[in-house]
């Protein structure tokens, strides 16, 4: 799966563009995931956005479809700070409803060359958050299944974004399958500054095109 984005927020004011990768593999009940995204514009001090790996088991439970997913994320916000993110979550699907919960634990530290350069002693050069509540609630106009569908989210994640339990965005999505291997999807997502701030007010947008490819899907391998 691959996509291209842009968008615009307070962050990068003119205007972002990314491009990013998902190659995954399906073994049975089990699927591997890894992701790395490239980006451009804005007051970036580089375009390498970053890079996940996850791994997701399916099961069911009285003919329900569960599932249960890991990742960890590693995201360079500029020269100096990093990101990273790992967690897990719970997948329950329902005909024309999805639902995630689960829990990141995320940590901000500055880069090894910045603490090397830094002649302060505080010695303070991380922040820890251990327990973020992950959700996405989903609704699809038709069955997974059909060949179109149009789903709308409320989340607080994205492919490599996780915000506070506040600040949801609402993503509307679009999807067209040509043939059993190639699909398209078209994303449109608006974000708020929160829900615990003065005043909700609007943070930013997307719109975001993608395809994915199943390549051996129906192959013997």
């Amino acid at each position: 799966m691959s996509f291209v984005e842009t968008g615009r927020n307070y962050v990068y004011d003119e205007g972002y563009f990314n491009f990013s990768i998902f190659p995954s593999y399906d073994l049975g009940d089990d699927s591997f995931v890894a992701g790395i995204l490239f980006s451009a514009g804005g007051q970036r001090e580089n375009n390498f956005g970053g890079y996940s790996v996850g791994y997701t088991r399916k099961f069911s439970i009285h003919k329900q479809a569960f599932a249960v997913s890991g990742f960890y994320l590693w995201v360079p916000f500029s020269n100096e700070l990093r990101e990273t993110n790992w967690g897990i979550t719970l997948n329950y699907k329902l005909s024309h409803f999805h639902f995630t919960f689960g829990n990141n634990y995320r940590t901000f530290r500055f880069s090894k060359a910045y603490i090397r350069s830094d002649e302060s002693t505080s010695g303070k050069y991380r922040i820890i958050e251990p327990g973020n509540l992950i959700y996405t609630f989903q609704y699809l106009v038709r069955k997974e299944e059909e060949q179109w569908n149009v789903m709308v989210s409320v989340t607080n994640n994205d492919y490599f974004m996780f915000e506070q339990e506040t600040n949801p965005m609402i993503i509307l999505k679009g999807k067209y399958r040509f043939d059993e291997n190639l699909s398209s999807f078209i994303d449109i997502g608006y974000k708020t500054a929160g829900l615990l701030v003065i005043k909700v007010d609007y943070f930013g947008y997307l719109l975001r095109f993608g395809i994915k490819w199943d390549i051996l899907k129906g192959s013997d391998i």
